[in-house]
């Protein structure tokens, strides 16, 4: 995978089309340095496009591991069991990740915090660089979308709808 600089996306219809995605996306390398990301990805990290861009993805996502170990993103022994990774491993080697479930440890207001995600990588060449567009569905999302409060003759039940 190359380290070129590409500019992926311009303003017109396939921009507007990535940014419209409704979940956090990211055009990543093997390394998961972050190279281009979606409109849903920047609200979730709410940072500078000069500050994300070419950073790697545990540093900009605020995992837990990245400060474990001197060497960064990756480099911690708990490193080699992340699903994120382990599937941007496989996209790299030309194998499609749908929807595998991970729960990742991300520093919130200065506390860990568990979240749930289902993780997807599909790997792509543009020109003669190879690349991998990496989504994150939170889990945690979708349960609230799914579960909602009712009442029956006014006393409140849980309904859930399935997948």
């Amino acid at each position: 995978m190359s380290r070129v600089d590409v500019q992926f996306l311009d303003q017109g219809f396939h921009r507007v089309l990535f940014d419209a995605m409704p979940i956090p996306a990211f055009v990543v390398d093997k390394d998961m340095s972050i190279l281009d990301y979606n409109a849903a990805a920047a609200r979730l990290m709410g940072k500078n496009r000069r500050l994300v861009i070419r950073r790697p993805g545990g540093e900009v996502l605020h995992c837990v591991h990245f400060t474990k170990v001197p060497a960064g993103c990756g480099r911690a022994p708990t490193c080699s069991d992340c699903v994120v990774r382990k599937s941007v491993r496989a996209a790299s080697r030309g194998h499609r990740v749908v929807r595998r479930t991970a729960e990742m440890e991300l520093v919130r207001k200065g506390r860990p915090t568990k979240v749930n995600l289902r993780v997807s990588c599909q790997p792509f060449t543009y020109g003669k660089s190879s690349f991998i567009l990496l989504i994150l569905e939170g889990l945690n999302d979708l349960d609230e979308l799914l579960s909602f409060k009712k009442t029956v003759h006014g006393r409140p039940i849980s309904c859930r709808a399935t997948l």
